[in-house]
């Protein structure tokens, strides 16, 4: 379902040619260059394929370090949205340690050149990133 950018144990990150965005999916713990290093991976194809829509799928994440929070918050944010993205969407786990980083993430990025948003679900994303889809 679209061009596969990475694949390793903790993250894959592709292209969804059908619904026109990158999606990454996070698999597992990953430490803090292999999150970083996947960050800065999934620049490639946003900047390739114009991207104006992120979905981040972080259900198995069980944790995200604090310095990598704030790493993405102020150096990852910004490089996103000079790339081109608009919207960028989040599917949280339903509980645990997990989707509480997660909504610290949506809290500190919102409006900062880019909407995100957190859904329950990969439909409820793919829906809204939708709204941002290019004719």
């Amino acid at each position: 379902m679209g061009d596969l950018y990475l694949d390793e144990p903790w993250v894959s990150i592709r292209w969804d040619g059908l619904h026109h965005y990158v999606h990454t999916e996070w698999k597992g713990f990953a430490t803090s260059r292999e999150f970083r290093s996947a960050l800065m991976r999934a620049l490639d194809p946003i900047r390739e394929k114009r991207s104006v829509g992120y979905l981040s799928d972080t259900r198995k994440v069980k944790v995200i370090v604090h310095s990598d929070q704030t790493w993405a918050n102020e150096v990852w944010i910004p490089l996103l949205v000079k790339a081109g993205v608009k919207r960028f969407a989040l599917v949280k786990a339903t509980s645990g340690l997990g989707k509480l980083n997660v909504e610290d993430v949506i809290h500190l990025v919102d409006n900062r050149g880019v909407l995100m948003r957190g859904f329950d679900s990969l439909s409820e994303a793919r829906q809204w990133l939708a709204e941002s889809k290019p004719d």
